[in-house]
């Protein structure tokens, strides 16, 4: 019988997870949907899906020389574009809330999801545009929801790599889009951009307004805008995850990949095969900035300290932003706690293994953070 869960799998840009859905891919009875909330979903044709492969991309994606988007080839419109895909989904709403009603967006999910089930294949969707809508996406399809962490250090350089100086990369533009928009986050906004931005219109005019604005901004901004959207994503996120993967950690880590395999595979009964991870080299450019005291400064200016290092934090975000805290020094913690934050750093939500809440008090205190 075949599995009727669909998986979705959550993560930004260069994370790691078009290997992930590559993965998922490559199993038998799976309709893996890559990247089903880019915009370019609105216009692709039967001929143009052809056009686009790993190998031609320039990305450094593996996936050799199958297109990235045939499986959509079963849900296209005569007229052009998928059916129910709408440009907006792609950045539009891309913080909303669970309870909020969507009804075109929730259409086309359902029309990927039944698309799958009717060939009796698991539907798979993995994307970099849903980390603001994992709790919203779970409310109306259930499902096993994968998140993936990596080193957003590495992460933005990696950005930073594909540059075409002076002009910024996508991935830049839509951290600046996603940045203007976040409610509450105004003057967080202005103060890392230098700018107000009308956040009505298009996306493509969106995109073209801020890099209208920032084409020529130092990579400090870049990387502030990036840091301020990733912290907002995975707190707004982790809550909702049934399996947090840290990506570094899978391609060094034999012993770790099977435990994930295995996690993955007891949540929705597949078993992607992550023996051939392997960690891109780091990028051989020191930060262009001073990225210790900028990743700081966005925490200042956010007033995250505890949701960093409090006792309701995220383990892996402290271990992820660590580094840019390096006065900030947890208290020892002892074998058993080691051995539950192992086990429980592939666990989302509220079964996510923590340091107790002494030690990241310590930290907190030995940084003179706001409690």
């Amino acid at each position: 019988m075949p599995n009727t869960t669909t998986v979705f799998v959550h993560s930004g840009w260069r994370c790691s997870s078009t290997y992930v859905w590559h993965r998922f891919r490559a199993l038998a009875g799976v309709r893996a949907y890559y990247e089903p909330w880019h915009e370019q979903l609105a216009r692709v044709t039967a001929r143009t899906i052809n056009a686009e492969t790993p190998d031609n991309s320039g990305l450094r994606h593996p996936g050799g020389t199958d297109p990235y988007l045939k499986e959509f080839e079963v849900v296209l419109d005569p007229a052009g574009g998928v059916k129910a895909f709408d440009a907006s989904f792609a950045l539009d709403r891309f913080w909303i809330e669970p309870e909020a009603s969507d009804l075109a967006q929730q259409a086309y999910v359902e029309g990927l999801v039944d698309a799958a089930r009717q060939r009796g294949e698991t539907p798979v969707l993995a994307c970099c545009r849903t980390l603001g809508r994992v709790g919203w996406l779970k409310r109306r399809f259930g499902g096993f929801h994968v998140m993936l962490v990596r080193d957003p250090v590495q992460q933005w350089l990696s950005f930073y790599s594909l540059r075409k100086r002076p002009r910024p990369t996508y991935f830049e533009l839509c951290h600046y889009v996603l940045l203007s928009e976040m409610a509450g986050c105004e003057d967080v906004a202005f103060t890392l951009l230098g700018h107000d931005f009308n956040t009505g219109g298009t996306l493509d005019q969106r995109l073209a307004a801020v890099r209208g604005k920032l084409k020529r901004a130092p990579a400090s901004v870049s990387f502030q805008a990036f840091l301020a959207v990733w912290l907002r994503s995975y707190l707004k996120a982790l809550p909702q995850a049934d399996l947090v993967v840290d990506v570094d950690r899978l391609a060094r880590d034999q012993a770790y990949a099977r435990q994930v395999e295995a996690a993955i595979e007891a949540g929705c009964g597949l078993r992607p095969d992550f023996s051939d991870c392997r960690a891109p080299a780091p990028h051989g450019i020191a930060p262009p900035v001073r990225w210790r005291r900028a990743a700081r400064e966005v925490v200042d200016l956010m007033d995250l300290h505890q949701a960093i290092v409090g006792p309701e934090a995220p383990p892996i975000l402290f271990r992820k932003l660590a580094p840019s805290f390096a006065a900030v020094t947890p208290a020892p913690v002892g074998p058993m706690t080691k051995l539950g934050e192992a086990v429980g750093g592939l666990m989302g939500g509220a079964t996510l293994a923590r340091a107790p809440a002494k030690a990241y008090a310590a930290a907190a205190r030995t940084d003179g953070s706001r409690r």
